[in-house]
């Protein structure tokens, strides 16, 4: 009977963990973004940190980036233009926790860009 017990204890903890540790949101997607103070062909740099915070890996991220711009080249492995209005990260590839995505773009403005439920990420 001890056995049994332990054996059903065990399982609920093994379940419980599975669902804690097994599901990420978009909302454990962060992205910063700063002013480096740097000017680069006339245009204010800014750096964009993209970090997974959640345990699990995530794939086929992509942020809202309606009229972002830039005059100097961003590694489309990191952050490209899928069309109009969607940016595709990591050339959809997987992001792991703790292994950000960093960029820098250099345009008039910082642009604001939006997960896929329309919701404002961080800037600094």
């Amino acid at each position: 009977m001890d056995a049994i017990a332990k054996l059903f204890l065990a399982s609920l903890t093994l379940l419980y963990l599975s669902q804690a540790l097994g599901h990420c949101e978009l909302s454990d997607i962060e992205v910063e973004q700063k002013s480096t103070g740097e000017i680069v062909k006339g245009k204010k740099e800014y750096e964009v940190v993209i970090n997974n915070t959640c345990i699990c890996t995530q794939y086929d991220i992509h942020l809202d980036c309606n009229g972002f711009n830039t005059v100097v080249s961003v590694d489309p492995t990191k952050f490209r233009k899928i069309d109009d209005f969607q940016c595709s990260v990591n050339n959809e590839h997987p992001v792991f926790t703790e292994a950000p995505i960093i960029f820098k773009y250099a345009w008039d403005i910082m642009f604001l860009m939006f997960d896929e439920a329309r919701r404002y990420l961080s800037y600094s």
